[in-house]
């Protein structure tokens, strides 16, 4: 859905929640241009590290080993701005909202950016001012939520 839509050409992207880093690794073979990774479990940091390495893709990425709501504050505190969040939270902790009220109070996402999350169908992500829900597809109790910068025009 995202390289249809041409979102990863060139993009710097954020892979929240990275677990095995499939997402983001995904991304950069796919044309993104960079990749931030984060995850807060070191073991799973540890084979997200390996991923990277072993995909030629260490070059193009970071790899950040803590929770969500510290690693964007600090992402923000740096002035990084990506074009791209992929996120898979886990389910039943309310974590979507967080994600996406952290991203907006950091100012890490840029003007024409976009967040694709994956969450449980009963916690749909709720977009905040500047945000529009612009794509949204079930699988069972799974659903995958393409928000994106509302512009004026839209």
């Amino acid at each position: 859905m995202l390289a249809h839509r041409g979102w990863l050409d060139d993009a710097r992207i954020l892979d929240c929640f990275a677990g095995s880093g499939a997402l983001g690794i995904e991304a950069l073979s796919r044309g993104a241009r960079s990749a931030i990774f984060v995850e807060s479990v070191p073991a799973a940091a540890r084979v997200l590290r390996s991923n990277v390495v072993a995909s030629g893709l260490a070059e193009r990425s970071r790899v950040m080993t803590m929770p969500m709501t510290r690693a964007v504050r600090a992402l923000g505190r740096e002035g990084v701005v990506v074009d791209g969040v992929l996120a898979d939270p886990p389910y039943g902790e309310h974590l979507v909202q967080q994600l996406l009220d952290e991203i907006e109070r950091a100012g890490v996402l840029a003007e024409d950016g976009w967040i694709a999350v994956e969450h449980a169908a009963d916690e749909p992500p709720v977009p905040g001012p500047g945000l529009a829900l612009v794509a949204s597809r079930r699988h069972g109790r799974t659903t995958l939520s393409l928000l994106a910068r509302a512009t004026e025009d839209a």
